[in-house]
């Protein structure tokens, strides 16, 4: 027995499907690898909390350590950390949308079949 054809509006639908399923698994990683950016930084901080303000500290730009002063760390990783913050709950945001969209998405294809 045949399957039946599917009409271009099912096509088009399952096209965002995939679409919607590609989207949340780009962001979920994003997400993943921000919430190891954002720990990294929390270490960071609670390792420099302990730290004398005559402690010689190194920064990473690339290839590259530089000296530095334990309040210019600390000013960094705080502004890191809150941008890190910032965009988690945006992807987050935009995550939750997404995921509403695929489910009504997944109960519309679910029914015309």
């Amino acid at each position: 027995m045949a399957q039946p054809q599917m009409t271009p509006e099912q096509q088009e639908d399952l096209q965002q499907y995939q679409q919607l399923a590609q989207q949340l698994d780009v962001i979920g990683r994003q997400v993943q690898q921000l919430e190891m950016e954002k720990r990294d930084l929390e270490i960071a901080k609670k390792e420099t909390k302990n730290l004398d303000n005559s402690a010689v500290i190194y920064r990473s730009a690339g290839r590259l350590l530089f000296q530095t002063n334990l309040e210019d760390v600390n000013k960094y990783v705080e502004e890191e950390h809150e941008k890190v913050e910032v965009r988690i709950a945006s992807l987050t945001k935009r995550q939750n949308k997404l995921v509403t969209s695929f489910k009504e998405l997944q109960v519309k294809l679910s029914g015309s079949q």
